[in-house]
């Protein structure tokens, strides 16, 4: 038989990491034959080129042409049209209104095909089918086609996904899930989306700094400051608020945190327990809560989960 290799690329606000591989659908297990991580240019033409070396670099550490590649998947930072792949909203501002799908395909000078989404919605869909999501089914035994997993990273920003028998929820326009902008409170903080009171300008790691430098901060409320405990009190209550609203509207099995901050265990200890008080069902059906089992390269599987589903299908 064959093999099928996919190449995914996962754009974040300073950098690119890609990689390929092969995918397991018996064990849910992916194989990595090469990876590689790059700063991010902004500018969207060098950008592009920028993307197309990556690739060529990627192959030649993996030993395929790009012709041995069933897909390449892409993870944007920002709401995508589900038909065009154009950004039209993100707080990566140089991609808004680019086909970066397009122009790739025709940098690379290849027909095959290459696929985008929403960078938290693959996200989510990597640790539902090969990370959390695998931890769930041994515990439960609930599968991956049968779960329904709420994905949140925090980092630059706040971004959110929701995979529902083993499908992602894109929306009608493909801004479904971005739960930065829900509005935690009224007349808050203001946000570069238009609004004020986004969790993202409460819950982020840009907002954290905003105060002091996140790994500073946690840090020091591991030492006993006072200062810093009242504002980690203050960010659990509005992290709760915002994950009760998440699980009165979707009602998950599970949570799973990825992102920067998600390497804090401070900012997760005893989440749950607070979560159970504020939740319309009682705390026995209260969502389980897992920080992501495939550390920061999540997204960039998903981008390869999601190709093969779509040339699949």
């Amino acid at each position: 038989m064959k093999r099928q290799y996919f190449l995914g690329l996962d754009v974040g606000g300073t950098k690119v990491e890609g990689a390929v591989a092969e995918l397991d659908s018996q064990s849910h297990s992916i194989n990595v034959f090469s990876k590689k991580r790059i700063s991010c240019i902004h500018n969207v033409s060098e950008f592009v080129d920028s993307l197309a070396t990556l690739v060529t670099d990627l192959l030649l550490e993996a030993k395929i042409s790009i012709d041995d590649l069933r897909a390449i998947g892409l993870a944007l930072p920002g709401t995508l049209e589900p038909k065009t792949s154009i950004m039209l909203n993100g707080n990566t501002l140089f991609l808004i209104g680019h086909d970066v799908v397009g122009m790739l395909q025709k940098k690379l000078n290849t027909k095959t095909p290459i696929v985008a989404q929403n960078d938290a919605n693959l996200f989510t869909l990597a640790e539902a089918w090969g990370g959390a999501g695998k931890h769930y089914a041994a515990y439960k035994g609930i599968p991956f086609e049968d779960q329904v997993v709420i994905g949140i990273t925090l980092g630059t920003g706040v971004g959110g996904g929701f995979v529902t028998m083993g499908k992602i929820l894109k929306g009608a326009h493909g801004s479904a899930l971005e739960v930065g902008h829900i509005v935690l409170q009224s007349g808050g903080n203001k946000c570069y989306c238009g609004q004020q009171g986004c969790a993202e300008t409460y819950l982020s790691g840009t907002a954290i700094n905003k105060t002091m430098d996140s790994k500073l901060l946690l840090a020091l409320a591991t030492q006993g400051s006072q200062d810093v405990l009242q504002f980690m009190i203050d960010y659990r209550i509005n992290l709760v608020q915002f994950m009760s609203i998440l699980n009165n509207l979707f009602n998950p099995h599970y949570f799973v945190f990825g992102g920067g901050l998600s390497s804090q265990p401070v900012l997760f200890e005893d989440l749950k327990t607070d979560l159970e008080e504020n939740i319309f069902l009682s705390k026995e059906y209260c969502p389980e809560i897992y920080i992501n089992h495939l550390g920061d390269s999540s997204g960039l599987f998903g981008a390869m989960i999601y190709a093969r589903e779509v040339i699949d299908a």
